[in-house]
């Protein structure tokens, strides 16, 4: 169970991404290839494609990331130190290789970005409270 605390999600993603980006095995951009399209009552046609599906999942992953931010606990500092990791080299990925500029990396680099402020935030909130609480802190 510890291991699965400190281990950030989102690095799964970003796995998952760079595996498809630098084998090339689904395509140079796959993530513009077309996952379903769906046709609306209104006549439009709505066209999903797998960097849409990338998004989605990694937006569920960031979900869980945000609600496990609200633990505390050694394996919680792990898990915000090791979301710090994934949003730094998604940003090296960003600015440096290829196939990872663009704006559905851009949008994942957002969440592991949040991810890691999200952690940070509600740890120093909850560690201010915690010593207001015990007397540790006064005004």
């Amino acid at each position: 169970m510890s291991m699965y605390q400190m281990f950030p999600l989102l690095a799964v993603s970003l796995i998952v991404y760079g595996v498809l980006t630098l084998t090339g095995a689904a395509g140079a951009e796959w993530y513009e290839l077309t996952f379903v399209t769906l046709p609306m009552v209104s006549g439009d046609v709505w066209v999903v494609s797998w960097g849409d599906l990338f998004l989605l999942v990694s937006m569920g992953l960031l979900f869980v990331e945000l609600l496990r931010s609200t633990k505390t606990g050694s394996e919680s500092i792990m898990n915000h130190a090791l979301s710090v990791v994934v949003f730094v080299a998604s940003l090296l990925l960003f600015i440096i290789v290829g196939g990872f500029g663009n704006s559905v990396f851009f949008l994942f680099m957002t969440m592991t970005f949040l991810d890691f402020m999200a952690g940070f935030i509600v740890t120093t909130v909850t560690a201010r409270r915690d010593l207001a609480v015990g007397g540790g802190v006064s005004g």
